[in-house]
């Protein structure tokens, strides 16, 4: 059987962006013919690409003020919008992934054409813009609304997210993931009683991952655990405002800043940090939680997006009630009071992570998916 084509759309994407846009693309690539690849930014710099995926890169400028963020977000729909005119020359059916589901011109063209689409949020961006008290937040969630309406088939990463996406459409939705696990990179290079007690982050500096509140917690950690140190991996928009909590805290001593680093040595810095946290406000489903699993760190986070069907408190991982900073600094030092368990919990949430996130099993289901959708 001929290999169909596919054409898997983003908006230009940021570090973060480059595991989810690779899995995607290596996953389609076994399952397709040629596979057009419309996105652009640093993620894409860095992509390792097969041989039968084609790249059309696209640039988004950034820009402070109001007028010129709408006037350049519209710039860049329309130069996305070229590209997928010409793609869909040669491809029938498309995948809106990351920031496609803010893509409202791009996808109008391609029902127009009579095209398939496929639109993958990877989490809740227009919550995001919400989250920041961004005066776009709204026409962000009519322009998510309007795509879900559009879109032949919208895949979410978990059955929580219907509700918080807002998107009950019936039999439009699939529950499926493009998440797996390297297993020869993301592995156990140091057992957790031999760890230090290195507490982590290792994320964007955004509004939305609750970074400020870990970085506030910190303080109110040392009270009670002087032997404990912090590792803060990242940039974003609040880098300086955390470099300033750091200093007029005194906080240089404790807590070291490593700036962004990249996915090659992520397993390394894993391996360093005896618990990693995630207090965000609005998740989809973090690979850095998978990856801290897969390297038997115990992952605790916020149960927001599908972290509550990944980590089951206490079993597979450990789930904050609220990430309150006061609340983050109790939980972290009942946890370190309690070697045992992070043990227990750091070999439960190995073993299921293997089990579930191999890409073996990923790629079936979206043999599956793929075959389902173009043949509808």
């Amino acid at each position: 059987m001929n290999k169909k084509d596919v054409c898997i759309v983003t908006f230009p994407l940021l570090h973060a962006g480059y595991t989810p846009i690779s899995n995607l693309t290596r996953l389609i690539s076994k399952i397709a013919g040629t596979v057009y690849l419309i996105s652009g930014g640093p993620a894409l710099e860095k992509l390792h690409l097969d041989p039968n995926v084609q790249a059309i890169k696209n640039v988004h400028r950034a820009n402070s003020t109001l007028i010129m963020r709408i006037i350049n977000y519209v710039r860049t729909q329309i130069k996305i919008l070229c590209s997928v005119i010409v793609a869909s020359r040669k491809v029938d059916s498309f995948i809106f992934f990351i920031g496609g589901e803010g893509l409202l011109i791009p996808m109008l063209a391609l029902k127009l054409l009579g095209k398939r689409v496929m639109l993958m949020p990877g989490g809740v961006s227009a919550k995001v813009y919400e989250i920041e008290k961004d005066p776009l937040s709204k026409f962000m969630y009519i322009l998510t609304d309007i795509n879900f309406y559009l879109a032949n088939r919208i895949v979410i990463y978990s059955p929580a997210l219907i509700q918080e996406l807002n998107v009950n459409r019936g039999n439009k939705i699939v529950v499926a993931h493009e998440h797996f696990i390297d297993s020869t990179k993301f592995m156990v290079k140091k057992k957790i009683n031999e760890r230090a007690n290195v507490i982590g982050y290792i994320g964007r500096f955004t509004e939305e991952k609750g970074i400020l509140n870990f970085v506030k917690s910190i303080p109110l950690v040392l009270k009670h655990r002087k032997d404990v140190r912090f590792m803060l991996c990242g940039e974003g928009k609040l880098s300086d405002e955390i470099r300033n909590i750091i200093q007029c805290e005194g906080l240089d001593a404790y807590v070291k800043l490593t700036g962004w680093v990249s996915h090659e040595d992520v397993p390394n810095f894993l391996n360093d940090l005896k618990l990693l946290i995630l207090p965000s406000y609005t998740e989809g489903l973090p690979n850095i939680m998978l990856e801290a699993m897969a390297c038997e760190t115990p992952v605790l986070a916020t149960p927001v997006g599908a972290i509550p069907d990944i980590i089951r408190d206490g079993e597979t991982g450990f789930l904050l009630k609220s990430n309150d900073p006061k609340y983050i600094a109790e939980k972290t030092v009942d946890l370190l009071n309690k070697p045992e368990l992070l043990e227990k919990v750091s070999k439960n949430a190995y073993k299921w992570v293997r089990e579930n996130f191999s890409e073996e099993k990923t790629l079936e289901s979206w043999r599956r998916i793929l075959h389902e959708f173009e043949t509808r």
